[in-house]
């Protein structure tokens, strides 16, 4: 009798051990993926501060007439060419569609 209480002990060890492996690997796991959110948030802030940086300079631009139209232009089209890039290769990743 006492023989099957210590493989039932040495079963539930070892299970025990298999368990707390799993879950190990379950928390390094979303450890990872928790880090990867918290680089692309800080990466998605920077873009979005840089554009709320040039619509400003835009808004302040267009309030004073002896600016002339050409730079608001450039910083328009470098302001778009700047999101469609970050748009299609950090939101909707065409590198992985193509």
């Amino acid at each position: 009798m006492n023989e099957n209480k210590q493989k039932e002990i040495e079963m539930t060890d070892g299970e025990m051990l298999e368990m707390s492996n799993h879950l190990k690997e379950l928390y390094d796991t979303k450890e990872k993926e928790l880090e990867k959110f918290k680089e692309e948030n800080l990466q998605l802030k920077k873009v979005i501060l840089s554009c709320y940086g040039v619509v400003r300079l835009l808004d302040q631009q267009s309030n004073n007439i002896l600016l002339d139209p050409e730079t608001n232009s450039y910083m328009i089209e470098a302001l778009r060419s700047y999101l469609s890039t970050f748009v299609e290769y950090e939101i909707i990743h065409v590198e992985n569609i193509l």
